[in-house]
């Protein structure tokens, strides 16, 4: 046999059980409780539903601010894509352009998120809606 190394003079002074049982070990079987009857009802928890219905968004916003600002987020970039894919060179000014509504657009939707805080019945909320 070859010489032992540092790792074998350490097992070697280890006591480790190593031996399986053969056999799994029978399950505990629980009594059923003493003071059940089977006339008595069960008691039945009313819970609240895990999630709680809110009535949908139109898909088209009301306002037109808020329409104009999505216009504003989806059309600037789109417009600088297109522009590239067909190979028409802008101007810095129009790129500047599309950039600033970009991001106006994009600050003017964070504003106008409506608030969570403890004001609302249902805060704290994780935000998540169904």
């Amino acid at each position: 046999m070859t010489d032992k190394d540092d790792f074998d003079r350490i097992v070697e002074g280890l006591d480790l059980d190593l031996s399986f049982p053969d056999e799994p070990a029978d399950p505990v079987v629980e009594d059923p409780p003493l003071h059940w009857s089977p006339e008595e009802p069960e008691p039945v928890e009313t819970e609240e539903p895990f999630y709680r219905r809110v009535d949908s968004t139109p898909l088209i916003p009301r306002r037109r601010s808020v329409l104009l600002a999505w216009i504003g987020l989806v059309c600037a970039p789109l417009a600088l894509v297109l522009a590239t894919v067909v190979h028409v060179f802008l101007d810095r000014s129009i790129l500047a352009a599309a950039v600033l509504i970009f991001v106006a657009s994009a600050i003017y939707l964070f504003l106008q998120l409506p608030e969570h805080g403890p004001g609302r019945r249902d805060w704290p909320d994780d935000g998540a809606v169904l």
